[in-house]
Order: structure tokens, then C-alpha cells, then sequence
């Protein structure tokens, strides 16, 4: 029970950074550069706090928290120093951009780390498997998002809530390493 517990305070807190990051930026009726730019920096300290906690970790860290995480910390980054060229190009992927990211960090991982993007250690084969087939939903995810750039809801939320799911399916179906 402890930890089914402590797997779904996980999940909630998981996405954290990325549900701050969207309220502050969409969440209170303003859309302006102004509002991204102060997003990012608040999301980012909160992503970074939250990549600390996951990488302190025994157990591998969710890949696709790990890819948002990174695209927030980046965005923040890029806020506090100023660089509007890497904003800019956020701003040109839109929605896809966080995709893209992820899909960076799942192509690493699969292909470099033993419990894959699916962040479960197991037999190798059925972690690559389950990994390709979290890569190819992303690769959905992606496309949804520029098919749907400019709508946050379908484009960003959706995409990443079906991807959580899905990556809570394959690490269920995978079976452990003892």
C-alpha cells in the first residue's frame, strides 16, 4: 500500500514544474512575452528542484519529467541571461518544442541507459520495446503538437497526460529485475 502511495504522489508531483509553468503563463489570461518570459523563470526554479529530487534517486528518474524539467530549466535560463534567440525559437516550435525535448532525452536513454525511456530496469529486449514504443508516442505527441500549435489543451496537456499514462503502462507490464 506504501507504495502504490508513494507512486501516486509521484505522478502528481511529477509534473509539477510544467503545471506551474502553464498557469503562469496561460493560466491567468495572459498570453504576452512578458508573461513566458516571467513563467519560465519561476517554472525553472522549480524544475531544477524537482530534477534534484529525481536524480537523488535510487530508482531510474521518469524520462519525460526529466525531458520537461530540462526544457523549463533551459527556458529559465535563457529568460535570466537574456538570450532571446533561444526563446525565440521556443517560441517558433511552440507546444513542439517541449516534445522535441523529450523526445532528445528518450532517444539518449533508450540507446544509453539499461532501464531505457521508460525508466524501469528490466530484461533488455522488453525495455527496448516498451522504450521504442514510449519514442513513437512522442513522436505522436510532437505531431499533435504542431497539429494543434496554439492550443495549449490539445497540443501540450493531452499529449503529455497520454504519455505519463502510457509510460505508467509499459513500466507495469514490464516485469522487475530482482
Amino acid at each position: 500500500m506504501r507504495s502504490a502511495m508513494l507512486a501516486v504522489l509521484e505522478y502528481l508531483i511529477g509534473f509539477i514544474a510544467l503545471a506551474f509553468f502553464a498557469y503562469l503563463a496561460f493560466g491567468r489570461g495572459l498570453s504576452t512575452d512578458e508573461s513566458f518570459v516571467f513563467a519560465f523563470k519561476a517554472s525553472a526554479t522549480v524544475a531544477a528542484a524537482e530534477l534534484g529530487l529525481l536524480l537523488a534517486r535510487v530508482s531510474p528518474a521518469n524520462r519525460l519529467i526529466l525531458g520537461a524539467n530540462i526544457w523549463l530549466i533551459a527556458g529559465g535560463a535563457a529568460a535570466l541571461f537574456e538570450q532571446w534567440w533561444w526563446l525565440r525559437i521556443y517560441q517558433h516550435f511552440g507546444e513542439a518544442s517541449l516534445f522535441l525535448t523529450m523526445l532528445l532525452v528518450g532517444l539518449v536513454s533508450t540507446f544509453s541507459s539499461s532501464a531505457g525511456f521508460i525508466a524501469k530496469l528490466g530484461p533488455r529486449s522488453q525495455v527496448l520495446r516498451a522504450s521504442l514504443v514510449l519514442l513513437a508516442a512522442t513522436g505522436l505527441a510532437l505531431a499533435a503538437a504542431i497539429y494543434f500549435r496554439g492550443n495549449v489543451k490539445y497540443a501540450a496537456v493531452v499529449p503529455v497526460i497520454a504519455l505519463s499514462w502510457l509510460n505508467r503502462l509499459l513500466c507495469h507490464r514490464l516485469p522487475g529485475v530482482a
